[in-house]
């Protein structure tokens, strides 16, 4: 069976687009993707493409799995990589494909351009996304008790149920220390992209973009 392949495009600048995932594109019979991704191929699509939405989705990722099992060079376009808060999760839930069945292409996520943004190593810093719904009391007091044990945090928030603005209120509210260093990063990569430097406090009272990374800073870096 041919493999269905996830291609990472990157947090938005067709700059970031790898050659690797232009060259897919430009072999697939099938490419599905949000509108914003597909135009990032204009002069790469040459097969059939189908426009993903919030309401088509899963019937769009059954389509794709169900033409890629009859031989169908298909690919699934996926904001950022695929890996962190990208699409390959919601394929592999609809339980109709395996890990081994998917060619997953690597693409430079939002949190990559952010920390590159920042300068900030990243290595050992805690990772979380509220996108898609995954804002439960035990996540919330995961990335709580990160930062409480003095780790900085980069997150993806939910613009509409765990915005920033709600975040850092709720970290207020359980004790963290309202001058916590925060920076905002909206549209990063895009010509409007913008990087707001402030506190939990400022954060807690004020609205941001729906394309944004929050950093969330409990302590300094040690330079050797």
């Amino acid at each position: 069976m041919a493999k269905l392949n996830i291609v990472g495009i990157g947090p938005g600048n067709a700059d970031y687009v790898t050659p690797i995932a232009r060259k897919i594109v430009s072999e697939a019979q099938i490419v599905i993707g949000a509108q914003r991704s597909l135009n990032l191929f204009n002069k790469d699509l040459y097969g059939e493409t189908r426009e993903l939405t919030a309401k088509n989705l899963h019937e769009l990722l059954r389509y794709s799995v169900e033409s890629t099992k009859k031989g169908k060079n298909v690919v699934i376009l996926s904001t950022g990589d695929p890996g962190f808060s990208g699409l390959l999760r919601s394929i592999l839930n609809t339980n109709l494909i395996t890990p081994s069945e998917i060619n997953v292409v690597p693409g430079i996520s939002a949190i990559q351009a952010c920390a590159a943004k920042l300068s900030l190593c990243w290595e050992e810093v805690g990772l979380f996304t509220f996108h898609q719904g995954n804002i439960s009391a035990t996540k919330k007091a995961e990335l709580l008790a990160c930062l409480k044990m003095g780790k900085n945090v980069m997150l993806l928030p939910d613009s509409k149920i765990f915005s920033p603005k709600k975040i850092a209120t709720y970290l207020i509210e359980s004790s963290l220390d309202p001058n916590t260093s925060v920076f905002i990063c909206e549209n990063l990569t895009l010509d409007n992209e913008k990087i707001t430097e402030s506190t939990l406090e400022e954060v807690s009272i004020t609205d941001f973009g729906t394309l944004c990374v929050m950093v969330i800073k409990t302590k300094q870096e040690e330079h050797i």
